[in-house]
């Protein structure tokens, strides 16, 4: 009887074996302790205890990790921000990305990035997502311009990341929660992609630029929120960026998740004291300053983005 031929393994660009290597399971891989688990969720439980209280189910305080980033950044800016959104290129733009890496993830057949484009495109056009009415209203000009940027930063991903098998169980566009106190506070989640089982889970954000220090809070809280719903802890984190074609890459271990419980509950309990108590608050002039809806009117925002570039380095 014949042998069967071996299927060949595909072959990987250097940037795609970098991927492999980043985020594949080493064989002396254990999982933490589920008791890790367990101590984590009694800790952020006993430490919100006292301010759970001011919430109840009907007007619950829901924590995502922009509100984290806003509140840990500049808290002027999280006042001022929190109950208005106005869609810009720059936000359109990672919208349209992630949906055109969601499609392409689950695409059947060979793709053409702009095809992939111009579906994600059109579906986020004729959906109840908010961004239908941005995309309606956009020129020619700037409709063209976004298409083009999104062709650019699709056709990188295709580049960087290898053909995801089913096997490793991709799924994009992942939502996860965990509500605490009777969801009276809710932490919440939207994973860019999730490789592996629950018991060994891999979390990716995607970036179009570069790789900063606030994408690793980011990943922590993903990593916490994972830990906390599903009562096993990933395994591994990894912020990719396009631009770049590199990965920042962290093993989750007990040590993340109590550093994502301290941003947490401290975020959380800033968030009381300044949208509750009425504390008045702090500016930490950054570049945030230029999306900051404050920026015609806060002088020490003003004062930041009128320096010249080189004062940053």
């Amino acid at each position: 009887m014949t042998a069967p031929t071996p299927t060949p393994e595909p072959d990987y660009n250097p940037m795609q074996q970098a991927v492999l290597d980043a985020l594949g399971k080493s064989p002396d891989w254990v999982p933490l302790p589920r008791s890790v688990v367990d101590t984590v969720r009694t800790r952020i439980t006993d430490e919100l205890a006292d301010v759970a209280g001011r919430y109840t189910p009907d007007k619950a305080l829901w924590v995502s990790k922009q509100k984290l980033n806003t509140v840990h950044g500049c808290e002027a800016q999280h006042m001022a921000a929190r109950d208005t959104f106005e869609w810009n290129p720059n936000i359109a733009k990672g919208t349209v990305l992630h949906k055109a890496v969601e499609l392409g993830v689950h695409w059947r057949g060979d793709t053409v990035p702009a095809d992939i484009v111009d579906e994600a495109i059109a579906r986020l056009a004729d959906s109840n997502h908010n961004i239908a009415d941005y995309l309606a209203a956009l020129s020619e000009g700037d409709r063209a311009q976004l298409r083009s940027y999104v062709v650019d930063m699709y056709t990188r991903f295709e580049e960087c990341f290898p053909r995801l098998k089913p096997a490793w169980r991709p799924v994009t566009e992942s939502a996860a929660r965990y509500e605490m106190f009777g969801g009276a506070i809710v932490l919440g989640t939207r994973s860019d992609l999730t490789l592996g089982t629950a018991d060994q889970k891999v979390i990716i954000d995607v970036k179009s630029g570069g790789l900063h220090a606030s994408h690793r809070e980011d990943l922590r809280f993903y990593a916490l929120v994972e830990a906390l719903r599903s009562g096993m802890a990933p395994r591994r984190l990894a912020t990719y960026s396009l631009a770049a074609a590199r990965a920042d890459v962290e093993e989750v271990s007990e040590g993340v998740l109590q550093a994502a419980v301290r941003r947490v509950v401290d975020g959380i309990r800033t968030i009381v004291a300044l949208e509750l108590d009425g504390r008045e608050p702090t500016k930490r002039p950054a570049a945030h300053c230029r999306w900051c809806p404050l920026n015609t009117s806060c002088a020490e925002g003003i004062a930041f983005l009128s320096r010249d570039i080189d004062d940053d380095y």
